[in-house]
């Protein structure tokens, strides 16, 4: 069977113009840049293809996503090969000692690198359309969701220095729905004072809120001015109404994006183990199709799971000295997927509950007790996980205890006294 050559090709990727650097097959390198173009990206492939027949083109880049990332990957030709920029930062300093840097020589640099150690870098391989629908969802949710986060704070801030009443209606959250129906028709203490008990208790009457209205009533009503200078209630009312504004459009869009993801996610292959894991929800469900996605061999152990979401800590050895430490070189979003799955678990399952409490007491002392805990549920939930993704099996908890159980595990011991 014809084997096709393999060339090696570096990419540095820019907004709208990204360099290469080609290996043929003989040795010879070619360099040059072309534009973020579809037609021009389709002109390159091509003039690679004249130049080097019947050939794969192994492409190194420092990216899994995006423009050039879509386009490279509609051509059966082409295989694309992310690189960690860390890796490429310390393969630099090999070759430029003081620090250096510049496009065509990483574009050199990324063509070497694929050429030297494309044995060890696995292939970006493209998930299904549900797949990257979801992921993509689930992702940009997570974006909304905290930008909602981020202005919820700044008009708590706000609302500290000029209408501290509003905040004594003890919202849950500063984006809940009644605190910004409210903020929107009353944006000063001048103002909510003005319109009298009957029209406040008519107000929260009409927004569902029966049963705390006399009391938010008299509390408003009798609340005495943080300030009554003219010009800083002015121009912080105004301020906070259009934090308000932009918190009720977010909150509509996340809204949307649950309804879409409650759609999807049941359609997915991974829907049943995902939905077999106790205490978590649909966009939980979702976030966790998007980390494990549709390549069975994309992790080849549960091990490299947990290193991969920077659940697993990064341990440093030389001589007698030893260093564990928080592993930073993870994808953010797919750290805080394990996270919040271990979190959501300890309400439904019994013996993650055992076992984060025995861990957050045994941590008592430091300063973030139940992140560490935490961290270790999600540790133990990805070996579950991994074997659940490979098999097709659903998660059954008293299987799970009774396993426990059998072998004797200390957690069984700490599961049955909490």
């Amino acid at each position: 069977m014809a084997t096709h050559p393999i060339v090696s090709v570096g990419i540095d990727w820019a907004d709208t113009q990204h360099d290469f650097h080609l290996i043929a097959p003989g040795g010879e390198n070619h360099s040059g840049s072309f534009k973020q173009d579809p037609n021009e990206i389709e002109k390159q492939i091509e003039a690679w293809r004249q130049l080097c027949p019947g050939a794969v083109f192994a492409i190194a880049i420092e990216a899994t996503k995006g423009a050039i990332v879509n386009a490279l990957l509609e051509f059966s030709d082409v295989q694309i090969h992310p690189v960690n920029p860390a890796a490429l930062a310390s393969y630099r300093k090999a070759f430029a000692h003081g620090g250096g840097k510049n496009d065509p020589l990483d574009a050199r640099l990324l063509a070497q690198f694929i050429d030297h150690y494309r044995q060890q870098l696995r292939p970006l391989r493209r998930n299904n359309e549900l797949t990257r629908q979801i992921a993509t969802l689930a992702e940009d949710r997570r974006r909304l969701v905290d930008q909602r986060a981020d202005l919820a704070n700044r008009l708590t801030a706000l609302l500290k220095c000029y209408f501290p009443a509003a905040l004594a209606l003890k919202p849950a959250r500063s984006y809940s729905e009644f605190f910004l129906k409210f903020l929107a028709k009353y944006q000063t203490l001048q103002q909510t004072q003005q319109a009298g008990k009957t029209r406040l208790r008519s107000f929260f009457h009409g927004i569902g809120i029966k049963r705390k209205a006399d009391g938010y009533v008299k509390l408003l009503i009798e609340s005495t001015p943080l300030t009554n200078d003219p010009a800083t209630i002015a121009t912080a009312s105004m301020h906070a109404a259009a934090i308000v504004e932009q918190l009720q459009i977010l909150t509509k869009h996340i809204k949307r994006y649950d309804g879409r993801l409650k759609e999807l996610v049941p359609q997915h292959d991974l829907f049943e183990m995902a939905d077999s894991l106790p205490g978590i929800s649909t966009n939980t469900q979702a976030r966790l199709i998007a980390a494990l996605g549709d390549d069975r061999q994309r992790f080849p152990n549960a091990e490299s799971l947990q290193a991969a979401s920077g659940i697993a800590p990064v341990t440093k050895q030389s001589g007698k000295q030893k260093h564990v430490y928080a592993r930073w070189a993870c994808t953010k979003f797919m750290k805080q997927t394990f996270h919040e799955l271990a979190g959501l678990s300890i309400t439904q399952s019994r013996w993650a509950k055992a076992f984060y409490e025995h861990k957050k007491s045994k941590h008592a002392e430091e300063k973030h007790a139940a992140q560490i805990a935490k961290r270790a549920l999600a540790y133990k939930w990805q070996r579950i996980i991994f074997r659940l993704w490979q098999t097709g099996e659903r998660y059954d908890e008293d299987r799970y205890i009774a396993r426990l159980k059998a072998s004797g595990s200390p957690l069984y011991e700490l599961m049955k006294s909490s």
